[in-house]
């Protein structure tokens, strides 16, 4: 008897084995179509909270900048063509900002403050602030070049996504250049890559990793400190069924010495998190912080 109900103890846990590992086996093979989809009419709403921290240091005398910033924005999609290229209108709704020179008392910029207020340093973002800005793109999130254009001049808000499915594991590819200065006059190409990851789908919700590098060593210490900001890695969520990306999530922490006739250091320390936010939430959050 014993025997008997160990055979059937012994079997039963064979057969929930290989179901939990086919399961795993099904997840580890799913298939995903990772795409943008633009609505016309559609408002999506974002808030951005950043901080950059820049320390230079040449031999004991040490000094330090910090700047953050808390932004809101949001972007409309005017049109979509029969292909799903969405042209979108971007606008920044408020920025509050502070900048902090070593212990100094921070200088700040909240642009629902009267004009007036503005310090000099400020001028140009207020300039920015509610004014659109349009740029065709892809379901893949491409940005796409004007008539006039062969290219776009710039890489646009949104990451690209793979042009096939994807599973879990998958990587994708985005190589771009930046001009950097090796002169008064004289401008040079670098090479950039990013690589992504799909690192897991949770619920439609997915996962995807970044990393950045420069593809050429670059030996040049005046090229390294144009460069020190340029390759952040993060972690960008995209929901597959409304695509929309939900989150971004996105640091970076990079050094470079010899910045001073080869002597000296500059390190920068940055982070930026980029939430999805509905409007009546910020709204509200806005005038419980303006009554205080």
């Amino acid at each position: 008897m014993r025997s008997f109900v160990f055979c059937v103890l012994s079997l039963s846990l064979i057969c929930s084995s290989v179901s939990y590992n086919l399961t795993f086996a099904e997840e580890d093979t799913a298939q995903y179509l990772l795409r943008y989809k633009f609505t016309p009419s559609q408002f999506v709403h974002y808030t951005v909270d950043s901080q950059n921290k820049i320390s230079v240091q040449l031999n004991l005398n040490k000094q330090t900048t910090i700047n953050t910033a808390k932004t809101e924005k949001h972007y409309r999609v005017v049109w979509v063509d029969e292909k799903g290229n969405g042209t979108l209108e971007t606008v920044i709704d408020r920025v509050r900002m502070s900048a902090q020179f070593d212990n100094q008392a921070p200088a700040t910029f909240d642009s629902q403050d009267p004009k007036q207020k503005d310090l000099k340093q400020y001028e140009k973002i207020r300039e920015t602030i509610g004014k659109p800005s349009r740029m065709v793109y892809s379901p893949l999130g491409k940005a796409m070049p004007k008539k006039s254009e062969s290219k776009p001049d710039n890489q646009g808000f949104l990451i690209p996504l793979p042009e096939e499915e994807v599973k879990i594991g998958d990587t994708w590819k985005e190589d771009y250049e930046i001009e950097v200065a090796v002169g008064k006059k004289l401008r040079k190409k670098i090479p950039i890559r990013r690589t992504f990851t799909l690192e897991s789908v949770d619920d439609q919700i997915a996962e995807i990793k970044f990393k950045t590098k420069i593809i050429a060593r670059q030996n040049d210490p005046k090229i390294g400190l144009q460069l020190i900001q340029k390759t952040p890695s993060g972690t960008v969520k995209l929901d597959i069924e409304k695509g929309i990306i939900v989150l971004q999530d996105i640091s970076l922490d990079k050094a470079q010495v010899g910045i001073f006739q080869g002597q000296g250091a500059m390190r920068a320390i940055s982070s930026r998190v980029e939430t999805l936010v509905d409007p009546t939430e910020i709204a509200q959050k806005n005038t419980k912080s303006d009554s205080q």
